[in-house]
């Protein structure tokens, strides 16, 4: 062993480093972009979240003459509307149908509570002796967010008792879960995101490198020598993968169920069938990268890329919520962010496909989109 040696070795791998532009700028941009993207997903609060407001109450000839002719649930709301954490929107009263809303209360329907200001809310609350009930139906299948309008609306309480009053025991905030609970464990919320995620990384490190592989060594040539075309070729390819996504799902869930009690309320066949949609949107992406690649080393350079942005903008890792808003606009194109959404809906929420019918479509056309793309683009090896 001489020093001699190991330096030369050493300044080769170093100037084949610089060498290589891709592998280089992977080693210099790659750790910035992570740093940046844990950076503000730990930094920011929960921004945005929307939820919906319904105001019964008529006022009263109980509130202080300080508050002139403003209710009390007014006052409420306009904290409410202040507050950067929550998007409020306001239900008309007429035709309100409690049982209506309640149903609608799920993130994938574009909101997470709905807060029910009482009839006599204004004329009930000044009086000390009376507990004012506030109802607030919340979806709780994710945690931070959850947390984060709860937070939000023990805020606003005390803003309105503190309008009129020092005392703040008046209220008695009902927080009634359509899903999820407060004693939902980390590992139920992530575990939607868990499989999606699995899938994606077995997708990529198996399709990327492998297709790669046999197109370089020309065994895709050798196949297509034959009566098979190219679109039998990628579809049995996708179909294949997929199938070994499904049976790595069911690996996951039977451990999940069996060692940490995996809370799963919906339908099983259903999430099968989301997730195999989800498969081949990951197949697709995995083939764009191996035709872009030229060699094996350049396609496991493209994984990465994929899988860093994956994590960070759809909502596996932070809420979509509580990123920037420019970040928000990347995981509305990333499969997984769907795959997530529709996932959690099924395990912890219990819905069926009509509860989320909007996302499960937009997966379908991220699907078809990047398989079409990958079908268009690609070419054996000449």
């Amino acid at each position: 062993m001489g020093l001699t040696q190991i330096l030369a070795i050493v300044k080769k791998n170093m100037i084949s480093i610089v060498k290589d532009r891709r592998t280089f700028g992977l080693l210099i941009f790659m750790p910035i972009l992570i740093m940046i993207f844990f950076g503000y997903g730990f930094n920011q609060d929960i921004k945005n979240a929307p939820i919906k407001v319904v105001n019964l109450d008529e006022g009263g000839p109980g509130i202080p003459p300080l508050i002139n002719d403003t209710t009390f649930s007014s006052i409420g709301i306009d904290f409410l509307n202040k507050d950067k954490r929550v998007k409020v929107f306001e239900l008309p009263k007429d035709n309100f149908s409690l049982v209506d809303e309640r149903s609608k209360v799920y993130g994938g329907n574009n909101y997470f509570a709905l807060v029910i200001f009482p009839v006599n809310f204004t004329e009930d609350l000044p009086n000390i002796n009376n507990i004012i009930n506030l109802t607030i139906i919340i979806d709780g299948s994710e945690v931070q967010i959850a947390g984060s309008i709860k937070a939000t609306i023990i805020e606003m309480t005390n803003h309105i008792t503190n309008s009129f009053s020092t005392n703040n025991t008046h209220f008695l905030i009902n927080f009634d879960y359509v899903a999820g609970s407060p004693g939902l464990r980390p590992i139920d919320t992530l575990a939607p995101g868990i499989l999606s995620f699995a899938i994606l990384l077995f997708m990529i490190l198996n399709v990327t490198g492998g297709f790669t592989k046999e197109r370089v060594s020309g065994t895709i040539n050798r196949v297509l020598v034959t009566k098979t075309t190219k679109s039998d070729l990628l579809i049995g390819y996708m179909l294949g993968n997929s199938i070994i996504a499904l049976i790595q799902s069911s690996l996951l869930l039977t451990i999940g169920a069996f060692l940490f009690n995996l809370h799963i309320v919906g339908s099983l066949l259903l999430l099968y069938f989301i997730l195999f949609i989800y498969s081949l949107s990951c197949i697709g992406v995995s083939i764009l990268a191996a035709a872009a690649a030229k060699t094996e080393i350049q396609a496991f350079q493209f994984i990465p890329i994929i899988i860093v942005p994956f994590m960070f903008f759809s909502g596996f890792i932070f809420p979509v919520q509580s990123l920037p808003e420019i970040f928000r606009w990347f995981s509305m194109v990333i499969p997984m962010t769907y795959s997530i959404n529709i996932s959690r809906a099924i395990m912890i929420n219990g819905l069926g496909i009509d509860a989320f019918i909007n996302d499960f479509l937009i997966l379908v056309g991220l699907t078809l989109m990047f398989l079409i793309i990958a079908i268009l683009i690609f070419r054996p090896k000449k």
